[in-house]
């Protein structure tokens, strides 16, 4: 990350946002995201274009935050992860167009498909904290991986949604987190299927 500003990172994840919704992003180039955003293009010194990308996958992260002290402290871990996960989406699905238009040519990129990757790693560490879980460490470290590549998986399914439905989204989710679940337990940060049952 090359800008701090919490400011201008705003400014142009709404830019970059705006202009990928306008189709042609590999058009776009960071004097069109400076001019956008409103901003001297000077400001942008030693900026990518993917930074303004990354502002705005880090808009979508912050929006899970929304509402958080609403959470239902009696959900299973499982269910708050769900829930806040499914937060990133809903604040996603009005930018589909732009967020779709930004991942233009992401399978032929390596480069590309593992920034994203980090992004979602990201993501889950933010979503850890949220849900009440250790996010650092090796622990959290390894928490975090793992809960990345759900999120990417579900992230690949909400792209084959239909607008406005989650339907395969919430699939995918639901399904990998259980099989989180299963495989890791206590480790992973969920509770033992004994407590949820009453068990000791």
């Amino acid at each position: 990350m090359t800008i701090a500003d919490p400011a201008l990172r705003r400014d142009l994840a709404r830019a970059a946002l705006a202009l990928a919704a306008e189709g042609a992003w590999k058009e776009v180039t960071l004097a069109k995201i400076a001019a956008a955003a409103g901003r001297p293009l000077a400001e942008l010194y030693g900026a990518t274009l993917w930074e303004a990308v990354d502002c705005a996958e880090e808009a979508f992260d912050r929006a899970i935050a929304e509402g958080v002290a609403k959470l239902d402290p009696k959900q299973s871990v499982r269910d708050r992860l769900f829930e806040l996960i499914m937060r990133r989406f809903e604040a996603m699905e009005p930018h589909r167009p732009a967020v779709l238009g930004m991942e233009q040519g992401l399978d032929r990129d390596p480069t590309l498909l593992a920034s994203q990757h980090q992004r979602h790693v990201r993501c889950a560490r933010w979503v850890l904290a949220l849900a009440g879980l250790e996010a650092d460490g090796m622990t959290g470290q390894a928490r975090a991986q793992g809960l990345g590549v759900i999120i990417g998986q579900a992230r690949a399914a909400w792209r084959g949604d239909d607008a406005g439905d989650f339907a395969r989204t919430m699939a995918s989710l639901d399904k990998n987190l259980r099989r989180a679940e299963e495989m890791f337990g206590k480790w992973a940060g969920f509770e033992s299927k004994k407590a949820d049952e009453g068990g000791v």
